[in-house]
Formats: C-alpha cells, sequence, structure tokens
C-alpha cells in the first residue's frame, strides 16, 4: 500500500467489526480464538501499530504519565526512577520527569519551580502524576505549594509519596522507614557497640526525621549510650557525609560506630575517617540506612540497608495506575527493609581512639 493502513482497513479484511479489531489490540475484552489470529496476522502482515493521538482522542487519555523529583542526579531517586519507568512502560505508558532540583533549605525559592510543573504537566493532559520527594517531603510545606498541589490533585490522579497534607485530596502512599534503622543499631549493639554516631540528612525532611527517630528509639530499646552530640545533620550527597564525620571527630563525644543516612554519605565518611587516619572497621565501624549500587564496590565493601526501592518503584507506579482507573485508597507497602553484612562492620577495639 501506498498509504498508512488504518484500523477501517484492517477490520475490512479481517471481516469483523472496528470494536473487535480495538479489542483484539487492547486486550478489553474477550475474543474468539480464530477472530483473534485472523485479526492479527492481517496487523502482521502490514506492520499496523495505532496512531497513539488518534487514540487518544478517543479514550481521552495521552497514556503519559508525570513524575517529579527532586534531583535525579542522587543514586536514591535515580534508582527509583528507573523503576518508575520500568512499570509504567510495561502498561503500556510513556513518563514525563521533571527534575525539580529541590534543597529543603532553599524551599521557599524553588517552591514555584515545582508549580510552574504542575501546571506544565497539566498542559501536557498526562493522565497522572506522580511526586517523589521536594517540597511534599517536608514535614512543613509552604501555603503556595499546598494550594497548588490542591489544584493539581483536582485535576488530574495524583499520588504523592510521603505523609498526607491537610487539605489535599490525593492519595499519598506512606513506606516504613524506621525497621531498617533498627536493625542497622542492633547489629552493631551485637557487636558490642554502645556509642553510635547518626550522620547526614537534612532537617526538616520527612526521610531525616523519621530514621532519626527509629534511631533514637533502637539507642534507647537497646539501652545505648544516647547523646546529642553525636549526631550531625547536614545533606544526602558525599561531601555532606565527609563534613558531618569531620565535625563528629572534632567534638568531644567518642564514638566507634557510624550509622550514615545512605551509601553516599558513607562514601563521605570514609573519606574524613581516612583523612584522619582512621580505618574502617578496625578503629570506626560504617553502616548505611539506604543501599544504592556501590556498597559493593567500595573498600571495605559497604554494611547497609536494603530498603528494596525496586519493589516500591513498581508498587507506587500501580497505585497511580488504580487512581487513573478511579481507584483511590490509602495504602502502605510492606515489603520488609533487609540489612545486607559486608565487610565494614567489626567489634569495636579494646583501646578504640574515638
Amino acid at each position: 500500500m501506498d498509504h498508512p493502513v488504518t484500523i477501517v482497513q484492517i477490520a475490512r479484511e479481517s471481516g469483523v467489526s472496528i470494536s473487535t479489531v480495538s479489542r483484539v489490540m487492547n486486550g478489553t475484552a474477550p475474543v474468539a480464538q480464530a477472530t483473534r489470529d485472523r485479526v492479527n496476522e492481517v496487523i502482521a502482515r502490514y506492520h499496523y501499530t495505532p496512531n497513539d493521538l488518534a487514540r487518544s482522542l478517543i479514550n481521552r487519555r495521552t497514556m503519559t504519565l508525570g513524575i517529579m523529583m527532586p534531583d535525579i542526579s542522587n543514586p536514591y531517586f535515580a534508582a527509583m526512577f528507573q523503576e518508575f519507568e520500568r512499570a509504567a512502560g510495561e502498561a503500556g505508558y510513556s513518563v514525563l520527569l521533571c527534575n525539580t532540583s529541590f534543597r529543603a533549605a532553599g524551599a521557599n525559592e524553588l517552591t514555584r519551580r515545582e508549580t510552574d510543573y504542575f501546571q506544565m504537566l497539566l498542559s501536557k493532559n498526562v493522565d497522572g502524576v506522580l511526586i517523589a520527594g521536594g517540597q511534599a517531603d517536608l514535614e512543613k510545606v509552604s501555603a503556595p505549594y499546598r494550594t497548588a498541589l490542591r489544584r493539581l490533585a483536582v485535576s488530574v490522579p495524583t499520588v504523592v509519596l510521603g505523609s498526607p497534607i491537610e487539605g489535599v485530596d490525593c492519595l499519598f502512599v506512606q513506606r516504613e522507614r524506621g525497621q531498617g534503622v533498627f536493625a542497622a543499631v542492633r547489629y552493631l549493639a551485637s557487636l558490642g557497640h554502645r556509642r553510635i554516631a547518626f550522620a547526614g540528612g537534612e532537617p526538616g525532611v520527612g526521610i531525616t526525621s523519621a530514621r532519626l527517630r527509629a534511631y533514637r528509639e533502637a539507642l534507647g530499646t537497646l539501652g545505648l549510650c544516647q547523646d546529642q552530640a553525636l549526631i550531625r545533620l547536614t545533606d544526602y550527597y558525599t561531601p555532606d557525609g565527609c563534613r558531618a564525620t569531620r565535625e563528629l571527630l572534632a567534638g568531644d563525644a567518642p564514638f566507634t560506630a557510624l550509622l550514615a543516612m545512605n551509601d553516599n554519605v558513607a562514601l563521605g565518611a570514609y573519606r574524613a575517617l581516612a583523612d584522619a587516619g582512621l580505618r574502617v572497621p578496625q578503629d570506626v565501624s560504617v553502616i548505611s540506612c539506604d543501599q544504592f549500587y556501590a556498597a559493593d564496590y567500595m573498600v571495605p565493601r559497604l554494611t547497609s540497608v536494603d530498603q528494596h526501592n525496586e519493589q516500591f518503584g513498581r508498587f507506587i507506579v500501580q497505585a497511580l495506575l488504580d487512581a487513573i482507573g478511579g481507584v483511590k485508597k490509602e495504602t502502605r507497602l510492606t515489603v520488609q527493609p533487609e540489612l545486607i553484612i559486608r565487610e565494614s562492620c567489626a567489634a569495636p577495639a579494646p583501646a578504640a581512639r574515638w
């Protein structure tokens, strides 16, 4: 043929109705196997694929999801986005990524950037929006952000990773963020550590507060030393882990183990400890609350908590697809974090320097 084949031609040559061809292609209703085979043979002969624009005009869907993240360079969000994209693709959806470059320290200045993205996604007629991190993860969101999120949720199905925001009617998905931290502290205690420092994470951010709360509860439950001087909140990146560890080493509170907010922070801690002439784990044990992809390649290999972000990514996309389909219910991922024991922890030295 010299012109593009249409669904009308596919139906005519198959001897069926247009709706039957649509059911075969979309799998929306049962079709007799003989009819299905006949339609698929004609489709294969002409290498027919449906026109996405025409289909969107018919079913009023663009088969596109908007995904907002604060920093795609962060391995935590990069790995999660890969799972979002993979799960969306398996469901037949494309994704639009909005990288907001959000930092809690500059929340007021960056609110407009996030809300501008809200408007852009609406102008693209996305079928749903998934928000991971950014101002939605702050313990106190600004009034302009709350208003903009409320308007977004009224216009399109929206799923937010984090705690519910008062006055906003969208689906909030919370995940367990304490048990993995407790397992890490308990493991260090089993090795004989009593003074365990906490490094990394930004103040005022939900995930930092949740893990810090779990750390303190674990210390109390296990009868370990609780000392505010052993806590240094900075941020989530390698330089922040280095800075937090240097500040801890410069302080007056000794410690034999360090609990890092994530693997990025742990890598920075490694550098600071080495600069101070300290060895991991002979002088200081290091453990991470959140495993990324490099733990097996650090020297020594880093003991870390696997939060199973890949399963969470698939779970959250399914929650959004359910919301698009009209099913919206509060839900929580039940997959348990897993402590992966490697080489970075050992019993404290008898005459530990710290």
